[in-house]
């Protein structure tokens, strides 16, 4: 038997994993640069010139051996963790792994000549057209001093001018992370390519950071928040708190073994995915691209503008470079698909603010070998998007979240206040009252009044101003919420015209079974298939699978009747509504489909509700529904409801004696409000939401909520909106 060895030509090689295997001239240099990071460089230049490109370092070169072992080599690759260059202090994680790293050279030029020496060694040189390569041993001028490599690349496939020498600069900042070998661009500058994110300062370059990092034994994540966007006057808005210092060690395990979107993962293989993840850590940067002069007054925001804000897109690292296509310029955490999904403002009383991907910068760092699930594409042009790397991006959107949840709490108590002093701002104007209430020939303004009088227009000017925004911010919660509810109501007429249908042919559901029976025992087969033989196998058994059949019928019959019920015309008029009455309407619906829930109404027989039906209806169906769900599997469920009428507000308390929240919600249960939360893997995380939207629409609000021993809630409902 003979091994044989696949031949390929040296100009399909370098066609195959040079020129169609970089994207772009850019990656290309990055290689040649990994490649000196790996040599134990210290220094390297890259220098552009009339004839072409040259790539210098003094790392620990290349003697013949070298170049026929390894260099030609195709594939090979040292893949050690660690360099052990004994001149190279610290130790260097080592960059390349794939062995083809080298074939960049042909994707920038169609000829090269390499010299390279090692300490106390001859230099060698090697060159190429891609067609055939040479070696030399002999060399009658020698290029380099001491050791290291110098790469001349001739008949360049790219025209490289002034602004493309720039752009590959910056993207050598983006993509460089270390200070170990100094990298000088020329002749577009003459001192090192420094790292983007090196000198963050507060007001300067961002407003807001975001510090993570994952402890993948405990499966937690350190979530630290630093702010100064705002004001020294914002702590009066956060007396018990310190806004502009967070620190929340949140439990990944709780967040999101539920979670939509990594259903699909079984349970007991979770927890070693996110050990198996590794640890990681994090450092984010917020700011606002503009901050206009009325949203600083408004909002107390700090700083005008930001003189060297950032603005380079979140950048993940494994060690030190950057992974491609992670380099800043890709929304791959797709913070913007997450914000279509939810775009409230942050102004907005009930839904969840979600920060858009031009407003984060920073950079995420993970390491070649404590990360070993997050693995490069073939191609080395990315990451493979596997469950592992989904699930990397849920664990960093979980910090994320923690910032966009204390940012808005603080603006919306702004917010609050803010159309407080506006109320008040409305009554202060007596001298423009007097003016308009005296004709104009008796006026007798003094320079005194004149003043005032100027000094109120303003402040009528900066009201109206204040009203103009206001209006805007209205229109776009409304086009929030419609746009959800809008899904919901589609939905529910979609599933209402299907009932109508259904109700049509209620007779024929509920006789069916009937007739059937009789006319097996008319035909005398009736006996026959109850007897033993024929009842044996539950898919044989015809008297149970009718008995099924009907259930099944009784079932249809109540959704349909519930369906039609809750979309009757009447229930979305104003009108007087007798409490207690209406409340009981709804537990009747939900016991007669429901048979495992036990209700008692805590509700004297006199109050009276002054609104719309559906508000009730819509408050209620959700908190039972929730409650029904989570406790589907229970034999019993005791639900309380309580209401007291204080003045134009009614209080109410909710109570099952269910599970309760899950672990996840117990610290903050307030998430539970926020839009698409959800403790159920198939939940869609709108219930509480509509809740909570429906209450604030009347003017009330929830007060408490509390999951430890089953389900308490506790809010006020307003009348007559």
């Amino acid at each position: 038997m003979v091994r044989l060895k696949y031949e390929i030509e040296d100009s399909t090689i370098a066609e195959l994993l040079g020129v169609q295997n970089f994207t772009n001239e850019e990656s290309a240099i990055l290689e040649l640069v990994k490649n000196a990071y790996d040599a134990g460089a210290t220094e390297l230049l890259i220098n552009f010139n009339s004839n072409g490109l040259v790539i210098s370092d003094n790392g620990v070169g290349m003697n013949e051996n070298d170049i026929r072992s390894n260099w030609m080599h195709v594939g090979k690759s040292n893949k050690r963790y660690y360099s052990d260059f004994s001149f190279t202090l610290p130790k260097r994680i080592l960059a390349g792994s794939k062995g083809v790293g080298r074939f960049a050279l042909a994707r920038l030029g169609k000829k090269v000549v390499l010299y390279s020496k090692k300490e106390s060694q001859n230099e060698v040189e090697w060159t190429t057209d891609w067609n055939e390569s040479l070696l030399e041993k002999n060399i009658s001028q020698p290029k380099i001093n001491g050791h290291g490599t110098k790469i001349y690349i001739h008949e360049l496939r790219d025209r490289w001018t002034q602004n493309r020498i720039k752009n590959l600069s910056r993207y050598l900042s983006t993509t460089y992370n270390d200070n170990v070998m100094n990298i000088v661009i020329k002749p577009e500058q003459d001192d090192q390519v420094k790292y983007i994110f090196r000198n963050p300062e507060m007001g300067k370059t961002h407003v807001s950071e975001i510090e993570l990092s994952y402890d993948n034994c405990n499966y937690s994540l350190n979530c630290i928040i630093k702010s100064d966007e705002f004001k020294q006057e914002a702590e009066k808005y956060f007396q018990n708190e310190k806004w502009n210092l967070q620190e929340k060690r949140i439990n990944v395990y709780d967040e999101l073994v539920n979670d939509n979107s990594l259903d699909e993962i079984p349970e007991i293989e979770f927890k070693q995915m996110l050990e198996k993840i590794g640890p990681f850590k994090a450092k984010l940067f917020f700011s606002l691209k503009v901050y206009s002069n009325q949203d600083r007054d408004l909002f107390l925001y700090k700083y005008p503008t930001l003189h060297e804000r950032y603005d380079y897109g979140i950048v993940l690292y494994r060690n030190a470079f950057s992974i491609a296509s992670f380099d800043g310029k890709k929304d791959w955490l797709e913070l913007n698909k997450r914000m279509r999904k939810s775009p409230a403002a942050a102004t907005h009383p009930t839904g969840s603010w979600r920060v858009r991907s031009n407003q984060l910068s920073g950079a995420i760092f993970i390491d070649k070998q404590k990360n070993p699930e997050l693995k490069d594409m073939a191609n080395r042009q990315g990451l493979e998007e596997n469950e592992y790397f989904k699930l990397f991006s849920e664990i960093i959107l979980l910090g994320i979240t923690e910032f966009e949840r204390g940012r808005q709490k603080f603006i919306r108590l702004v917010n609050k206040k803010n159309k407080n002093q506006e109320n008040q701002s409305n009554q202060r104007t007596p001298v423009l009252n007097e003016i308009l209430q005296t004709k104009c020939d008796k006026l007798n303004l003094n320079e005194a009044k004149v003043a005032d009088l100027k000094n109120e227009i303003r402040a009528l000017q900066t009201i109206t101003e204040q009203a103009s925004r206001e209006k805007d911010e209205i229109e776009s919660n409304y086009r929030y919420d419609v746009r959800i509810l809008n899904s919901f109501v589609t939905i529910g007429l979609k599933a209402a015209a299907i009932a109508h249908e259904y109700k049509n042919n209620r007779n024929n559901l509920t006789e069916n079974y009937k007739n059937i029976v009789e006319a097996l025992k008319k035909y005398g087969m009736w006996g026959e298939l109850n007897n033993e033989e024929h009842t044996r196998f539950t898919y044989q058994n015809v008297p149970f699978l009718l008995q099924s059949a009907k259930k099944i019928n009784e079932e249809t019959c109540k959704f349909m009747d519930a369906m039609l019920e809750d979309l009757e015309k009447s229930k979305f008029q104003s009108q007087d509504l007798n409490l207690k009455e209406k409340l009981n309407n709804i537990r009747n619906s939900w016991e007669k489909n429901c048979s495992n829930l036990n209700f008692k109404l805590n509700i004297s027989d006199d109050i009276v509700y002054m609104g719309s039906s559906d508000v009730l209806t819509t408050i209620f169906d959700n908190l039972i529904l929730n409650t029904w769900q989570q406790n589907i599997n229970s034999e019993n469920v005791n639900i309380t409801i309580n209401a007291i009428k204080m003045n134009n507000l009614i209080d109410f308390t909710y109570k099952d004696d269910g599970i309760g929240l899950t672990k996840k919600y117990l610290d903050n249960p307030d998430k539970i409000l926020e839009v698409h939360e959800s403790s159920r893997s198939n939940g869609h995380g709108l219930g509480m939401w509509i809740v909570n939207n429906t209450i604030s629409m009347t003017g009330g609000k929830i007060s408490l909520i509390d999951g430890k021993k089953g389900f308490y809630l506790q809010f006020s409902l307003g009348e007559g909106k």
